[in-house]
């Protein structure tokens, strides 16, 4: 990792899930960008905020989720990481070459989900 903090882009609909993440990755030297908890506040901010990295948590509620945070991040080159507690396969907006964390989230997967959406960038 660089010696500045990368950017983290976070998305997720359960306020407490986002607030341990941010807290996590904050203590780790990282600069959280949101967290989202919305798909529309999502969307703008992907459109329009600098950061490095998002994580994207699959289900944001109400029959949404974050299939078109992850085009804007595709069409902008930000690699992200989707979070779900779904079994990849059940996804059907997930493909073989994305990353995928399953909750429940700890530190240490966190970060290594991080470290190679980064490390592919």
């Amino acid at each position: 990792m660089s010696q500045t903090p990368q950017r983290v882009f976070i998305v997720e609909d359960e306020m407490i899930v986002a607030f341990e993440m941010s807290d996590l990755l904050e203590d780790m030297g990282f600069e959280v960008v949101g967290p989202s908890i919305h798909l529309e506040d999502a969307k703008e901010r992907a459109r329009e905020d600098d950061f490095d990295v998002a994580f994207l948590d699959v289900n944001l509620g109400r029959d949404k989720t974050s299939k078109q945070v992850r085009d804007i991040l595709e069409a902008r080159g930000i690699p992200y990481v989707f979070i779900t507690a779904y079994d990849a396969g059940d996804v059907e907006f997930i493909d073989e070459q994305d990353r995928v964390l399953k909750k429940p989230i700890n530190g240490p997967a966190l970060v290594g989900a991080l470290r190679a959406a980064i490390k592919q960038q």
